[in-house]
């Protein structure tokens, strides 16, 4: 009888451990991505930490992108991760020759398949300044729309100065033949019809996110420099940290913005050279701060600076 007593407890002994640790487990993702939860984010899930990128690298449908150049790829990467260059994967002229366009679904979608992704994946992107051209590629990821896309809290600067684990092998990659489906949300994109007829609207306001320099028009990297009128500069830079790289607390990223005039219940359109800072500020007021309607504007000075369209230099 006591063997058998025995037997019994240490069965629900076992029982309780098991459930205990998975328990445990089920939570994980939320401690490993507690100080970014802890800031305040409307949305706080496009960030991850990169504690859990290390906890969930070997997971079979997390793939990381690192959209930084090849031969910094080569010389030391994030284990596992697949190099697609940000550049030439989410910019391309249009037919008007406007530089740095979102180019179609179809060319992001070959580029996608060519390094193994799934439209069931979830996508980890990273670069080496301040999620700067990351930013673009959730962007362009989120138009054409891929489910699961986020971005590295931190980006290559605190992975690499951290102790994390960096790696020189390129992984075996097996093409998938990714397709987008359903239709773009254009709702993420502006033209400048639209950015024109905001500019005597209180309602909409345009956030330029070039420097102060190129904002005043001394800096010209158009036919024309200045800035359109009515818009309010608030440098992409500011959006994050120093060394670390890692974004601000929202009631930091809020009193930056609402100071500068530049408020949630707006229709906001961000703008910047060729939409690279300008996609780096439309993540943090769409997704970390919750503003509800938030648009790129895909030319932004390359098409405004070269046409004749409204500018003020002071």
């Amino acid at each position: 009888m006591n063997i058998m007593k025995r037997r019994i407890y240490l069965t629900l002994s076992f029982f309780v451990i098991s459930v205990l640790i998975g328990c445990t487990s089920s939570t994980s993702d939320s401690e490993l991505n507690s100080d970014i939860e802890n800031r305040g984010y409307s949305n706080p899930s496009r960030l991850v930490s990169a504690e859990w990128l290390k906890t969930n690298l070997e997971e079979d449908n997390i793939i990381v992108i690192d959209v930084r150049k090849a031969e910094d790829y080569a010389a030391g990467h994030i284990p596992g991760a697949v190099n697609l260059l940000a550049k030439t994967t989410f910019q391309a002229d249009n037919e008007n020759g406007v530089k740095g366009m979102l180019p179609s679904g179809d060319h992001i979608a070959a580029l996608l398949s060519s390094v193994g992704v799934k439209p069931t994946d979830t996508i980890i992107i990273y670069d080496e300044i301040k999620n700067l051209w990351s930013s673009r590629g959730l962007w362009g990821l989120d138009v054409y729309g891929h489910k699961d896309s986020r971005l590295l809290d931190g980006s290559w600067a605190y992975w690499s100065t951290n102790g994390y684990e960096v790696s020189t092998t390129t992984p075996s990659i097996k093409a998938s033949g990714y397709k987008f489906s359903g239709q773009p949300n254009r709702n993420l994109i502006a033209d400048w019809e639209e950015v024109l007829n905001s500019v005597d609207d209180p309602s909409k306001i345009v956030c330029d996110t070039r420097g102060p320099d190129e904002y005043s028009g001394k800096d010209v990297r158009a036919a024309q420099g200045g800035h359109i009128p009515g818009s309010k500069n608030v440098n992409w830079v500011v959006n994050s940290s120093g060394e670390s790289q890692e974004f601000l607390p929202a009631s930091e990223l809020k009193s930056i913005y609402e100071g500068a005039g530049i408020k949630g219940d707006q229709v906001v359109f961000t703008l910047c050279q060729t939409a690279v800072r300008a996609t780096h500020t439309w993540f943090v007021l769409q997704e970390l701060l919750g503003y509800p309607t938030v648009k790129v504007y895909d030319g932004s000075w390359t098409e405004w600076g070269n046409a004749d369209l409204p500018i003020v230099t002071r």
